[in-house]
Order: structure tokens, then sequence, then C-alpha cells
């Protein structure tokens, strides 16, 4: 049987043991699993939470790790909180806001509802609680036998493999997918992204590059983390026209290229680099964070503490619009309360990975994310996936933190092997690299 045959119906047997451990026929004879992040029962935070000083994409690539971790423990795992969901939208705040449940052995209880203490009602035997995790070794002999798979395959297959069935999109944000197909902004200028555009569908179609620009902190001030040049528009062009060209199986008049980028200048300066092709992004007023509004991006930090002061105030908006009636609740509605960060940023993530390829930087968890979920659907596909660093790196599947550190170790000693050094991140914590 051909390999990519082995890998592609391997796949359905790994998700269908994932859903054996996560879907019990009975959960009260299960010992259940929540990561340290968040909010515990009490609405308190943990002390020295460091997942709210993270990015959305840095706090996705810790649930991936800590959800393998619970699959070889044999527990049921269940999503922590984040600060980027909006409480006003979705008052949980979990993870289930954007995703499909990860487990039947839980349900969101409505707000307000007589005698329920929590948000959360989790049916086990017992609850424990773990550390962050955001890299370490994956046994893949072990989780081979596991899941009764025909072969061992490569670790980027176990991580897509977590990532697929970790980020299956909810009801909502199908929804939401399916208005922003009518919606995504585009340069004036190109007569043909706009007739394209016309149609839900005609600009994103499949028929695309995935090219996300993180540029900013990551490059600069206190918390720099990629210690290579930063790349100019220029080379993602080039990158991305080189590809175009040499590898993508369709004509490069018949592309799309899907923009991310915190920076603003990415939609001004990249549409007239990849064309022949058409360039299209989610719109900024998708965004809670949105430079429209003032918003422009710092550092994470900096974002996260104005986008939770930002919810703060929409929360305490509608408390007051509730006290004044209907009316004035549909007019704060209206204006966009419901408004939801962590959902744009979690839709450009699915959306990226539903492309032909992608052009980025390991240097970023949404790069390293989009490539576990665009890995699993070639697999599906028994396809070849197309996946560019635009410094010329590898993939790395832990957080792209740990990636970094890992970058410098083999500088450092390229006489160490990968699998040695990521041993060597075991029990440590992220604050500590």
């Amino acid at each position: 049987m051909a390999p990519a045959e082995v890998e592609a119906q391997d796949a359905v047997r790994f998700q269908h043991y994932i859903f054996r451990n996560q879907f019990p026929q009975d959960c009260s004879t299960t010992t259940g699993v929540l990561t340290r992040a968040g909010l515990k029962e009490g609405r308190d935070r943990w002390p020295g939470d460091y997942f709210y000083g993270l990015g959305l994409g840095s706090q996705m690539a810790s649930l991936k790790f800590n959800f393998a971790k619970s699959l070889l423990s044999g527990r049921v795992y269940h999503f922590p909180t984040s600060h980027y969901v909006n409480p006003v939208r979705c008052a949980s705040q979990t993870f289930d806001c954007y995703f499909a449940p990860p487990t039947n052995c839980s349900r969101v209880v409505a707000p307000g509802t007589q005698g329920a203490r929590h948000l959360r009602h989790l049916r086990h035997r017992a609850m424990d609680t773990a550390p962050l995790l955001w890299c370490f070794e994956l046994p893949r002999e072990r989780l081979t036998r596991l899941a009764g798979l025909r072969a061992v395959h490569a670790e980027a297959w176990y991580h897509g493999q977590l990532a697929a069935f970790l980020f299956r999109p909810n009801s909502e944000m199908r929804s939401f997918r399916d208005e922003a197909l009518r919606s995504f902004a585009f340069d004036a200028n190109d007569t043909r992204a706009e007739t394209l555009s016309a149609a839900p569908g005609g600009l994103h179609n499949g028929s695309c590059a995935a090219m996300h620009i993180r540029r900013t902190d990551k490059f600069k001030g206190r918390r720099r983390e990629d210690r290579r040049a930063q790349k100019g528009f220029g080379d993602f062009g080039r990158s991305f026209k080189g590809w175009a060209h040499f590898l993508s199986p369709n004509p490069a008049a018949q592309l799309r290229v899907l923009l991310g980028s915190e920076d603003p200048a990415t939609f001004r300066e990249m549409p007239s680099l990849v064309l022949p092709a058409v360039s299209y992004w989610l719109p900024d007023r998708y965004f809670v964070m949105n430079t429209a509004a003032g918003m422009n991006f710092k550092n994470i930090n900096d974002n996260n503490e104005r986008l939770v002061s930002r919810y703060d105030q929409l929360v305490q908006a509608m408390a007051q619009a509730q006290r004044n009636g209907t009316a004035a609740v549909a007019e704060l509605e209206a204006r966009g309360v419901r408004k939801d960060e962590g959902m744009t940023l979690v839709l450009q993530i699915l959306m990226m990975s539903e492309c032909d390829a992608l052009f980025g930087s390991f240097a970023s968890n949404v790069a390293i994310l989009v490539h576990d979920l665009m890995h699993s659907r070639m697999v599906a596909r028994r396809d070849r996936l197309h996946a560019f660093d635009i410094n010329g790196r590898t993939y790395c599947g832990c957080g792209a933190s740990f990636c970094m550190k890992l970058e410098k170790r083999s500088i450092k000693d390229p006489t160490r092997t990968m699998e040695d050094m990521v041993q060597a991140f075991k029990g440590k914590n992220i604050n500590a690299i």
C-alpha cells in the first residue's frame, strides 16, 4: 500500500481513538483534566497565571500539548478559558466558544441558571489539574500502539491529527465563516477582486495561498524572539511567485492570496507584489483591536491589557443596557458589543489552513497552527503539503517560543540531536526559557 494511503487510513483510526477517549459511555467512571489556565471554579485566576500574558496562537499551541498529555494518561481533556473570548458573546470564556466540545463529559450552563454555581458542569469521578505545556517529545511508537495504527509516522503527522480534533469549528464559528465569505476586504484598485467578491466563495475557493506576516514585537524589544533578520514584503512576494510558477497545481492568474498580519502596511504593500494573483483578507471591522479605532498593535502585553479592558467596558455597558430595557440592548448589539477578537483570529487560522500553501514564519504560533491543520487536511486528501518559512526554517511543532529556544541551542551545540534538546524542556515552564 502506498505510504500516502497508509497515512490517510491511519488518520481515520487515530481520530476514532481520540473520540473513544474523549467521549466515554460513562463519564462518572473517568478522570478529567483541566490545565491551570484561565479561571478556577470560583472565577479566580490561578496564581502567577502566565496564560494571560500570551497571544491566542501561543494559547492554542499549549492546548495541543496538554491534550496529548491527557490522552497518554487516559484522562479526559477539557478546554481552559481564554481572555480572548468576549464574555458578552460567550460567558464561559472557554475555547468551547470557538470549537466543537472536546468531550461529552461537560456541559455549559447558561448564565443565571437557578442553582448553578459555575458556567460549566463537569461529570467525572475525579478532576485533576495540569501545568501548561508547550513542548515535549511525542512518544510516536506508544501513540501508534494505543490507536492501533498500521505504521509509525513523522511527528508532524501526530501534531496535525491532534490539531484536527481540537480545532473543529462549532456552529457559531461555521456561521461566522459563511458571513466572512461575503465580506472579505481587498485592494480597491483590483477590479478582478471586486468581481470575484460578488459571489460567496469567489475569493476564498481553496485555490489560495495563506500568507501570514508577523512583524513588530517578534523582532524588537524585551520579548524579541526571532533573532534572524526581518524579511520585507518583497521577500514574501518573491517566495510566493516562485511557488506559483514552479509548484502550484494552478496557473498563477487563477490563484488567491489570503493575507494575515498585525501590521496594516501589509494590506497596502502586498497586493501589488503577488500579481496576477488576487489578494484578500478579513476586514478591519471584524476585530475588536482594529486599527481604524486607533488600536494599533505595539506588543502582546499591551494588546492583552487593552483587550481585557475593552471587554470589561462591554460587560458593564451590556449590564446597563439590560437595566434600561430591550431597546437599549438592541442598540448596543447593533454597535457590535458581541464582537469577539479571538473568534476573528481563530477564523483567520482556520481559513488559512484551507489553502493549498502557507508562507509565514515558524517563529509565530499562527504559522505552526496553520501548518498542523493544513497537514491533516493534506493527509486526508493524499496530497502534498506546501509550507514555506520565509527565513528557511524547518517546521517545529512546539510553541514558537520553544522553537526559537531550540534554534539557539542547536546553534550553540550543533552536535546535539533535536530529540535530546526537546527532552531537555521536560518539566520546564515557559517563564524559565
